[in-house]
């Protein structure tokens, strides 16, 4: 009798536990991420009772709390860290997407330094106490009649409670996350429920206007088949700022495209001092080139986004919220500058000094059509900056391609992305003579600005190195160079050198932070243009523009919009008078909204159709 009703204890205390460990956790979730404090009562709930759904789906499947406690909540744990490291390294909080460039984000985890907070001790060992008490309290469902009536009841209430999340509140705005400030939204509606939010952002709905007959009417404008009016043939025929250069215009053999990992010039972002200057050799170029300012989509991180609007033509701001393109969003025979750009006779390849598996490039590479991807192993006998190859020995490494073409007066497209710049810039390297300092007011207050900045320098000096190089070189050449984004240095740094409050910052006030700098050099000399600032989509037509080479209707619309909107971005756009516009607004504005209307149902039919117009995105139809 003692013994049966000790029995009908523990299992009491079994289902207990059961019940309580989603509060367990959520509790010990948001006390380790630092935000326990300011998420709404509301929301906690939510968090709670998606984090039961996760404890009762691996019980409903496996039948034995021995296994679902442990699983769940050590992976919750798990997650919390995770997500506590993510925002001290690169200031944003892990989205859906992120998951899929797990493999990325682990290659690069090793570079950086990791403080174990006492939150984070003490939850861990608060969490073996939990499991271990609990283990001795078992719950088990006997007999498979019983375990599969659970499975299902228990897929009903989960699918059933989700469904009327995402069709009740989430869809009529009662909750919803801020895309442009995802801090405050995870802040205030927890990390579990932010992301299930995220997620619902994945998918990107038809746009307004959007349809097949609207499609072929932007294909006869912008193709020059059928368009009447000046603008349109201008576009087309290579006469106009629309569409290429003048016939007698040098057509490079060489056409280099880096992306320079984190290359930034900060003075966009405020007013500092430093002991030497950091890009003497860029600016010089101003005199000779043409520069600006590149505006991205991105702050701290994710390359592969700032890569996709410069390949491929769609911006950000107009896809799914919170969404990696990369792992998304290209498919086989895309039509980007690569297509275009072999369609004209061009061997195209890229380059990236670090694994092809990053961002998912060896795939997007190839669905692209790059002729040759070279990764880490073509880099691999290369010497380190810090624990990256440098732009130097990125760049010698490089023109071998150049020097190896069996006929030098073929033509070849080289896409490079660097890797000296990335972030860690909290570790000091022994194998890194750091030359460039803070002073003033800011001396050694920001040591990861300091080590960032000294970079910017190496890589001033690399830069250098290369158009040296490229200018002796008999064959017409043209380098297009531009950065990524800004680093994730400290932001007390970016808010005191801006002057401005993490309080009260705008989004037109915040668009500094996504400024990166372009240049397009050629060693044929290079007719002076002011091409102004514009976002990261239009560099492209604008290097095809002039190159003196053919350009899609797509291309030719870009380059048209650009005239009237040279920067959209989710935080807002620019006019070409520098007038400031939220993204609504602007769509909302008679100016712009047949533009952005127009735009947005281009970039749904090449980034998300079933059946894309490939004659809009190719020079040779798609074929």
């Amino acid at each position: 009798m003692e013994k049966t009703g000790w029995k009908k204890v523990r299992l009491g205390i079994g289902i207990g536990g059961l019940i309580l460990m989603p509060v367990i956790s959520y509790t010990l979730f948001e006390w380790v991420t630092g935000n326990l404090g300011t998420v709404d009562p509301v929301c906690a709930v939510i968090n709670i009772l998606l984090m039961g759904c996760l404890y009762l789906a691996v019980f409903a499947v496996t039948g034995r709390s021995r296994i679902a406690v442990p699983a769940a909540s050590l992976l919750l744990f798990a997650l919390s860290l995770g997500e506590t490291f993510v925002m001290e390294f690169r200031g944003r909080p892990i989205m859906p997407a992120d998951f899929m460039a797990l493999e990325t984000a682990m290659s690069v985890a090793g570079n950086y330094v990791y403080t174990v907070s006492r939150e984070m001790i003490l939850s861990g060992v608060c969490l073996i106490l939990l499991n271990a008490g609990l283990f001795f309290c078992p719950v088990r469902l006997p007999w498979w009649k019983i375990h599969l009536g659970f499975a299902c009841g228990a897929a009903a209430v989960i699918c059933g409670g989700l469904t009327w999340l995402v069709k009740g509140p989430v869809e009529d705005g009662t909750f919803g996350i801020n895309m442009w400030d995802l801090n405050s939204s995870y802040e205030t509606e927890g990390f579990i429920f932010s992301t299930f939010l995220a997620g619902t952002y994945l998918v990107k709905e038809r746009p307004e206007g959007y349809s097949e007959q609207r499609l072929e009417e932007i294909y006869r404008q912008w193709s020059g088949a059928g368009g009447s009016d000046a603008d349109t043939a201008e576009a087309g025929n290579g006469t106009g700022e629309g569409g290429a250069v003048q016939e007698e215009s040098v057509i490079p053999v060489n056409i280099i495209c880096i992306m320079n990992e984190s290359f930034s010039d900060l003075r966009e972002a405020g007013v500092f001092e430093t002991n030497q200057e950091v890009l003497p050799y860029f600016d010089s170029l101003k005199e000779t080139a043409i520069t600006g300012s590149l505006y991205v989509p991105v702050f701290g991180a994710g390359t592969s986004n700032s890569e996709f609007e410069f390949l491929v033509g769609d911006a950000m701001a107009l896809m799914a919220p919170g969404t990696t393109a990369y792992q998304f969003n290209i498919t086989d025979g895309e039509g980007t500058l690569v297509s275009t750009l072999k369609e004209q006779g061009y061997e195209t390849v890229a380059l990236h000094p670090y694994p092809g598996e990053n961002w998912n490039r060896n795939a997007c590479y190839e669905d692209m059509g790059f002729d040759r991807f070279l990764e880490w192993e073509y880099f691999e006998d290369c010497p380190l900056t810090r624990c990256y190859v440098g732009d130097l020995a990125n760049y010698q490494k490089m023109v071998q391609v150049l020097e190896e073409k069996e006929d030098p007066s073929d033509r070849m497209f080289l896409f490079n992305v660097t890797m000296q710049n990335h972030g860690g810039y909290d570790v000091v390297y022994d194998n890194y003579d750091q030359q460039v300092y803070l002073t003033g007011e800011l001396e050694g207050k920001y040591p990861m600005a300091d080590q960032y900045l000294s970079l910017m320098k190496t890589s001033d000096e690399a830069l250098q190195w290369l158009l040296t190089y490229l200018e002796g070189l008999e064959e017409p050449t043209m380098v297009v160079m531009f950065g990524d984004h800004q680093p994730s240095v400290e932001d007390g740094f970016y808010y005191e050198i801006s002057g401005l409050s993490e309080k009260t910052v705008t989004s037109e006030e915040s668009l500094i932070w996504y400024e990166t700098p372009y240049l397009i050099w050629t060693n044929y000399g290079l007719e002076q243009q002011d091409l102004g600032d514009m976002s990261a989509f239009y560099l492209a037509p604008e290097m095809l523009r002039l190159a003196g080479l053919e350009t899609t209707p797509y291309q030719n619309f870009l380059l048209a919009m650009k005239e009237e909107l040279p920067v959209i971005h989710g935080r807002g756009c620019l006019d070409g008078d520098g007038t400031y516009y939220s993204l609504d607004s602007a769509k909302a504005d008679e100016q712009f909204a047949d533009w952005l209307r127009d735009y947005d149902s281009l970039v749904y039919n090449h980034s998300y159709g079933r059946s894309t117009l490939q004659k809009l995105f190719h020079l040779d139809g798609g074929e």
